[in-house]
């Protein structure tokens, strides 16, 4: 949340997830203002995915081209683009 970097506290969304995230990283992020950034906001669990980022342009066209974009087949298709993450 940036705006705990200048001393202000999450806004409403932030101070609803940030305390419900597993162990005390919501609570390390909420109150250092520490930024997060690629793999490591999905295994905070505030993302569900992982895409490097010079697939980003692939797995957007490949969305846009989808001929039935139903949940499932979006979940398919994110799920094979997604890196797994090493923990």
């Amino acid at each position: 949340m940036p705006e705990t970097a200048i001393g202000l506290f999450p806004d409403v969304g932030g101070g609803y997830f940030l305390p419900r995230l597993p162990g005390k990283i919501g609570y390390f992020l909420a109150l250092t203002g520490f930024r997060l950034k690629g793999r490591d906001v999905q295994r905070a669990g505030i993302a569900t995915h992982f895409i490097e980022a010079e697939k980003v342009a692939a797995l957007e066209k490949d969305l846009t081209e989808l001929k039935s974009p139903s949940k499932g087949n979006v979940a398919d298709l994110l799920d094979s683009y997604h890196m797994k993450v090493q923990g």
